[in-house]
């Protein structure tokens, strides 16, 4: 069981899983299996093995098929089901679900087409004493558009198209690395998200950073990790 009061979640599985074509053309990505076990199955027995009993899941491509997906199981913990009717991004979707997410002083997101190891009660309580805005969950691996994470494990910039772009120079030393799809947010978040309704979770991150916030990179080492949004196993 993580330290602290916070047991809510969110899982972003509204996408419409282009990677996993043609599976996704007859099912949305959150059920594709791996393993015998759908994507979201995957994700929520995980989060529920770390103390967290109230997760909210967004929808949007195939939505009905998830919603009887969930009238037929029961995990034993709170689900809130909450259907898009326009893809509003990786951040919007967040910011779209503030009235299930903000009275929690801190919450975890977490992409459906990721499995993996992390020791998710560890980066909980690494995100806690790093009094982070933001925690990413990060390895080094292969990205067209690695981080830039400095020797305090800040993450302070990004390479895109080959070219650096650095939001914070307070540091004369960074690595790169690349994001895993799980991330721990303060929910101070909600004050901070800008009008639009659309928008990529990311970009506002670097945008943050620019403005001082803490956004810190919880470097995964050799936890297992596979983003199965680009192949499946039955």
């Amino acid at each position: 069981m993580m330290k602290g009061h916070t047991k809510k979640a969110m899982i972003l599985a509204a996408g419409f899983g282009t990677r996993l074509h043609p599976l996704t053309l007859e099912i949305p990505k959150a059920l594709v299996k791996i393993d015998g076990k759908p994507l979201i199955e995957h994700a929520i027995c995980k989060l529920r093995n770390y103390g967290f009993n109230y997760v909210v899941i967004n929808t949007h491509h195939f939505a009905e098929q998830i919603e009887d997906y969930f009238s037929k199981n029961d995990f034993g913990i709170e689900i809130h089901l909450l259907f898009e009717k326009e893809i509003l991004g990786t951040g919007g979707g967040i910011k779209n679900a503030e009235k299930y997410l903000s009275d929690s002083e801190n919450f975890l997101v977490y992409n459906t087409d990721v499995i993996s190891d992390i020791d998710l009660g560890e980066m909980y309580n690494y995100h806690l004493e790093k009094k982070s805005f933001a925690t990413l969950a990060i390895k080094q691996r292969k990205t067209l558009r690695p981080l830039l994470v400095n020797e305090n494990s800040e993450i302070i910039g990004r390479i895109i198209d080959d070219n650096e772009h650095i939001y914070c120079n307070d540091s004369n030393s960074y690595s790169k690395t690349a994001f895993c799809g799980i991330h721990i947010i303060s929910s101070v978040v909600f004050e901070n998200f800008p009008n639009e309704k659309s928008f990529d979770i990311v970009q506002f991150y670097e945008y943050m950073i620019r403005t001082g916030k803490k956004v810190i990179g919880f470097d995964i080492k050799l936890a297992f990790w596979q983003d199965f949004g680009r192949k499946s196993k039955k």
